[in-house]
C-alpha cells in the first residue's frame, strides 16, 4: 500500500510513496497540462554534491539519488536562453516553482512538479523563508523552512497602511497575486516579522529574541536571501502581465551558541582585514572541541563567510584546511596570528591551522573573531653573479662571487621595477615581488674595478645572462612558482697574454728591424712580484714566445744569458728601450729581465722584446744625483737624464758618444781595446762635478778589452760643494780595475725634477 504525503500546499503538488528502498527522483515540468521537454533539472544535497537531468519530451526526467547523501535535497529546473517565450509559471496547488525542496530519506520515492508559463498570464510574487543553519546565506537542501513568519505588502517606498498580508506556511512559503492587489508594471516593497514564529522545531530551539536576518545577497538569486538585515524589508519590481517571481526569500540566522566568521585573502600580508580585500570562497572549516573530537564541518560561503551554530556550551576550537584551497589560491598559507583587533585579525596559528579554543557559555554565546586570512607567499628572484675562473660555464666550489655589480629587475613591458647591487659573496635578491614577469639584467657598463672587463660566459641553464644584453630570459611569479633562484651570471675575465718576440740584433741600434730575424729554442721564463717562476717556455721558429691564460699580477720575463742556443751563444743584450716600444728591447743589461709587468682588469696583454747583439766591448751603468754623499744611488736620487757622454783617449779624441736616457742611465758600445776615460758634459750643471778626477766631469783612466769585454757596472754620482774627503775610485765589480764611481761626505744640492722612461740614445750618436 502507498501513503500520500503533502508537501508546502494543501493538494498534492509533490507526491511521495514509501518503500522498502530509497527509490529515484522524478521531476516533471508542464506548461499547463503539458509537459516541457529540454529544462535542465538539477538536485543538490547538503554537502553540495549535485545530479542532473535534462526533461524528455513528455517533460519528465528521473534523477538517481543514489551519488547523493543526506536525504533532503534542493531542486532547481532552469529554462534555456532557447526557449526565450518560456517563463516561470504562477505556482498553485497543482505546480511548485523552478525551485523546490524534497526529502527522499526513509525509502520515499518522490515525484514533483514544477510549472512554466509565458507572458500571458497573472502576475505573482513570493517564495520562501527559512531557517539559515549554516548561516552563509543560501538556502541547503536541509535547512528548515519557517512557518510563521508575517510579510507585508507595501507600496513602493514601505509607508502606509498594508496592500495585503500573508503568513509563511508550513513550507516557509508565500504569494502575493492579483487577488491581493499585485498589479503589473509595479513598485513593492516586503516588509518580513519573524517575531511571531515558534522555535521550538528549529535546531537548537533558539528564542525569537535571538533571531535576526541572515546575510542577503550571498548567492543565485532564487537561493540567497534578499532582505535588508536592518530592517526585514525589500523592495520589488513587478514586470508586464504574465511577470513572475519566485525569487524574494528571508533567511533567519539564530541559536544562543555559535562561532564564525570569516576567511579572507589577506594580500598584503599584515594579518589584518584590509579594504578590498575579497573573502575566499569554498574553504574547508572544521569545528572540534578542545580535547581534538569533531564537532561538525562546513566550507565558506561565496564571500568567506561560515558558521557553526546552535551550539551547546562548552570549548571549541575552529581549524582551517590550507591544503585543498580553492585553484587561484592555491599556495596561499595562513597569515601571521592575531596582528591586530579580534575581528579584523587572523585567529589560526599557522603552524596547526587551528584557533585557540573559545569558550561559549551563558554569558557568552557567540565568538565571530575567528577569522583567518590566507596570504600569497613570497616572490622572490635571488641569484648568484661569480667568476668563472675555469671557463666551464658552472659556479664551481672556489670560484668567487663578485661583489658590486649593478643588477636591474626589469617588469614584463621592460620598464625598471627595481635595483640592486651584488653583496660581498656575489649574490643578490629583489624579495616581496608582485606575481607577474621579471627578466634580470646586469649592468656591464658599470661593473666594479675588479671586474670592469668582464664579459659573461656563454648563456646556459647555470649562467642566464645573454652575453650580447647581459640580461636573462623572463621568468614569470605567482602561483605554483614564488620563487627563482636560477638567474645566475658567470663573467668571465679576458685571457692575460705576456710575450713577444727575442731577436738578433745585428746592427746593434736596439731596434727590431724587418730584416732581423729570431733564434728560436731561446729559454724564456716568467717570474711572480715574489721572485717565484710562473711559467717556462722557449721561442719558436721566428723567435716568438707568449704566456697566455696566467692570473691577474705582476710579472717579470727574463732570458739568461748563459743558457741561449747557438746561432746566438755567447750574445750579448742589446741596448733596452732604444726606440717605439713595440720594437725595442726590454730586458735589463745585467740581470736579462724586463721591468715589471702587471696584467689584469684594463690591461691584459704585457708586452716584451729581447734584443740580442753580438758580443763586443761595451761600458755603461749610471749618472746620479747622489744627494747623500753614500757612493750608493738610493730612492729618492733621480739619475741625471740628458748628459751628453764622450769616451776619450789618451789625447782626448772621442772614440764613443751617448747621452743619459731619462733615468740616467748610459750605454757606450762597440768600443776598441785600450785606456780611455768617460766624461759627462756638465755644462747644464755648472755646480755639480765627479770627485777624483783631473778634469772636471771626467772619471780616471779606464781599461776596455781585450775585446768582447762588458762592464755595466760603471756608475758615476755627482756631488757639489767642495769635497772634504775624496774616497779611492772603487774597483769595477767586473774585474775591470777601472773607476767606477766617487763618494762625497758634504752637502749635497738639490737638483729639478728629471722625468722619463727612455734609455739610451744609439751608440756614437753626437751629444
Amino acid at each position: 500500500m502507498c501513503a500520500a504525503a503533502v508537501l508546502g500546499l494543501s493538494t498534492p503538488l509533490l507526491v511521495a510513496t514509501a518503500d522498502d528502498t530509497d527509490g529515484p527522483l522524478t521531476v516533471r515540468v508542464v506548461r499547463g497540462e503539458t509537459g516541457v521537454g529540454g529544462i535542465l533539472v538539477v538536485a543538490t544535497d547538503p554537502s553540495g554534491a549535485s545530479v542532473s537531468g535534462v526533461t524528455g519530451p513528455d517533460g519528465s526526467v528521473q534523477l538517481a539519488t543514489t551519488p547523493l547523501s543526506g536525504g533532503k535535497y534542493r531542486v532547481d529546473a532552469a529554462i534555456p536562453a532557447s526557449m526565450p517565450d518560456v517563463k516561470p509559471a504562477v505556482e498553485d496547488q497543482s505546480r511548485a516553482s523552478l525551485t523546490e525542496f524534497v526529502d527522499v530519506g526513509g525509502g520515499k520515492a518522490v515525484t514533483l512538479t514544477m510549472g512554466v508559463g509565458g507572458m500571458d498570464g497573472p502576475v505573482q510574487l513570493g517564495d520562501r523563508t527559512w531557517f539559515d543553519t549554516d548561516g552563509d546565506g543560501i538556502q541547503d537542501g536541509d535547512e528548515p523552512p519557517l512557518p510563521g513568519v508575517r510579510v507585508q505588502l507595501l507600496g513602493c517606498d514601505g509607508g502606509g497602511a498594508p496592500l495585503a498580508e500573508k503568513t509563511t506556511d508550513r513550507a516557509g512559503r508565500y504569494l502575493f497575486g492579483p487577488a491581493e492587489g499585485l498589479q503589473p508594471h509595479s513598485c513593492y516593497t516586503l516588509k518580513f516579522d519573524f517575531s511571531g514564529v515558534d522555535t521550538g522545531p528549529l535546531p537548537g530551539s533558539p528564542p525569537v529574541e535571538g533571531l535576526k536576518w541572515t546575510v542577503p545577497h550571498a548567492g543565485d538569486q532564487s537561493l540567497d536571501s534578499d532582505v535588508d538585515p536592518a530592517d526585514g524589508s525589500v523592495r520589488v519590481a513587478i514586470g508586464p502581465p504574465g511577470a513572475v517571481d519566485h525569487t524574494v526569500d528571508a533567511g533567519v540566522v539564530g541559536g544562543l551558541n555559535r562561532v564564525g566568521d570569516l576567511v579572507w585573502a589577506d594580500s598584503n600580508r599584515n594579518g589584518l582585514q584590509d579594504p578590498g580585500e575579497p573573502g575566499i570562497a569554498d574553504v574547508g572549516v572544521r569545528l572540534q572541541k578542545a580535547d581534538g573530537s569533531p564537532v561538525a564541518g562546513t566550507s565558506t560561503g561565496p564571500h568567506g563567510q561560515y558558521q557553526f551554530s546552535h551550539l551547546p556550551d562548552g570549548s571549541y576550537q575552529v581549524c582551517f584546511d590550507t591544503a585543498k584551497l580553492p585553484p587561484q589560491y592555491g599556495d596561499y598559507q595562513l597569515t601571521r596570528q592575531r596582528a591586530g583587533s579580534p575581528g579584523q585579525d587572523s585567529a589560526p596559528d599557522p603552524a596547526t591551522g587551528c584557533t585557540a579554543p573559545t569558550e561559549l557559555k551563558p554569558d557568552r554565546t557567540q565568538d565571530l573573531t575567528m577569522d583567518a586570512g590566507l596570504a600569497p607567499p613570497v616572490n622572490r628572484i635571488a641569484a648568484l653573479v661569480w667568476q668563472d675562473v675555469d671557463g666551464d660555464g658552472r659556479p664551481g666550489a672556489i670560484e668567487p662571487g663578485i661583489a658590486g655589480v649593478p643588477v636591474k629587475l626589469r617588469a614584463a613591458d621592460g620598464t625598471q621595477f627595481a635595483m640592486t647591487t651584488t653583496g660581498p659573496d656575489g649574490k643578490y635578491a629583489f624579495d616581496d615581488l608582485p606575481s607577474g614577469a621579471f627578466a634580470v639584467c646586469f649592468d656591464l657598463a658599470n661593473l666594479p674595478p675588479s671586474a670592469a672587463d668582464f664579459t659573461p660566459v656563454e648563456k646556459s641553464a647555470a649562467s642566464g645572462a645573454d652575453p650580447a644584453t647581459g640580461c636573462t630570459s623572463a621568468v614569470t611569479l605567482g602561483l605554483g612558482k614564488r620563487e627563482d633562484t636560477a638567474l645566475n651570471a658567470g663573467l668571465a675575465a679576458p685571457v692575460n697574454r705576456i710575450g713577444e718576440r727575442v731577436w738578433a740584433d745585428t746592427n746593434r741600434n736596439g731596434i727590431a728591424d724587418d730584416t732581423e730575424s729570431g733564434p728560436s729554442g731561446v729559454p724564456v721564463k716568467l717570474l711572480r712580484a715574489d721572485g717565484g717562476e710562473e711559467a717556462t717556455t722557449t721561442t719558436g721558429a721566428d723567435g716568438q714566445f707568449r704566456f697566455t691564460g696566467i692570473p691577474d699580477g705582476t710579472y717579470q720575463v727574463c732570458v739568461d744569458r748563459g743558457a741561449l742556443p747557438a746561432p746566438v751563444a755567447g750574445y750579448q743584450f742589446t741596448r733596452p728601450r732604444a726606440g717605439e716600444s713595440t720594437k725595442d728591447s726590454d730586458v735589463d743589461l745585467v740581470s736579462g729581465c724586463a721591468p715589471p709587468v702587471v696584467v689584469g682588469v684594463g690591461h691584459r696583454d704585457g708586452s716584451v722584446g729581447v734584443g740580442l747583439a753580438p758580443a763586443r766591448n761595451r761600458l755603461g751603468d749610471l749618472l746620479w744625483l747622489d744627494r747623500n754623499g753614500n757612493g750608493e744611488p738610493d730612492a729618492g736620487e733621480p739619475g741625471a737624464a740628458g748628459v751628453a757622454v764622450t769616451m776619450k783617449d789618451a789625447e782626448g779624441r772621442p772614440v764613443a758618444v751617448t747621452r743619459t736616457a731619462a733615468d740616467g742611465s748610459y750605454l757606450l758600445d762597440d768600443l776598441p781595446d785600450g785606456s780611455f776615460r768617460v766624461c759627462f758634459d756638465l755644462t747644464d750643471l755648472p755646480d755639480l762635478r765627479l770627485v777624483g778626477s783631473d778634469e772636471p766631469g771626467c772619471s780616471g783612466p779606464v781599461d776596455v778589452g781585450p775585446k768582447p769585454r762588458e762592464d755595466l757596472s760603471a756608475r758615476f754620482g755627482l756631488v757639489s760643494g767642495t769635497p772634504a774627503v775624496v774616497p779611492a775610485a772603487q774597483e769595477s765589480v767586473s774585474g775591470g780595475g777601472f773607476p767606477v764611481g766617487w763618494v762625497l761626505f758634504g752637502v749635497v744640492a738639490a737638483i729639478g725634477l728629471v722625468v722619463g722612461v727612455r734609455w739610451w740614445k744609439a751608440a756614437g750618436q753626437e751629444p
